[in-house]
């Protein structure tokens, strides 16, 4: 789901610069939430019809490294398919070293209200580069900027274990914003991301 606009005010400046722009924008709920990974606990892999295999799950490279972490083992988990059908279908759950590790992860619901969505925080958005605003007829300050994610300890491990972690961290990404003084001061406001990479979540 992509992040809403946000909107920050500074203190009284008739003059809006790039700095004063940088400021304003990293101060924003929706720049500072961390780009994150998502793994699922207690949730049959399967499809409409049959379960997923285990082959087919452990190749998946995000299944691979919260693996590796020892954060999870696999398990299995009762399936429900169409007419009744039932069958064990490969899951996940934490082992102790990733209940520890959860206390800093986001936990969330699934759809079907069976088991955990966890969003496992891997970096966080820096600034590139902010360019001087540009002054709209209605008064307001439109602003471009670019920017990238920047890993953390779990982010900088996922791209040793994870071949296109690296390219999805390096890459620039563009940014806008629209500011406006309001009551003596200056606010902004995010236009909102336009992907769900911009937005934080990884997919290998």
């Amino acid at each position: 789901m992509l992040l809403a606009a946000a909107i920050s005010a500074a203190c009284s400046d008739q003059t809006l610069t790039s700095d004063r722009v940088a400021t304003l924008i990293g101060e924003l709920d929706a720049f500072k939430r961390e780009a994150f990974l998502t793994i699922r606990t207690g949730v049959p892999f399967q499809s409409a019809f049959e379960c997923q295999s285990q082959a087919d799950v452990a190749s998946v490279p995000s299944n691979r490294f919260v693996v590796d972490r020892g954060w999870v083992p696999y398990e299995t988990r009762e399936g429900s398919f169409g007419f009744g059908a039932r069958a064990r279908c490969p899951a996940m759950a934490l082992t102790p070293a990733g209940q520890a590790a959860s206390a800093q992860w986001t936990q969330g619901r699934i759809a079907s209200g069976a088991g955990v969505a966890w969003r496992i925080p891997i970096g966080r958005r820096d600034f590139v580069t902010v360019r001087e605003p540009t002054t709209r007829a209605d008064g307001s300050s439109q602003v471009e900027f670019d920017w990238k994610w920047t890993a953390n300890e779990t982010g900088r491990a996922l791209q040793e274990s994870v071949l296109s972690a690296k390219a999805w961290f390096d890459q620039p990404r563009q940014g806008r914003a629209s500011c406006r003084r309001l009551d003596d001061e200056w606010r902004c406001q995010l236009a909102m991301w336009r992907t769900p990479a911009e937005a934080g979540g990884f997919q290998p």
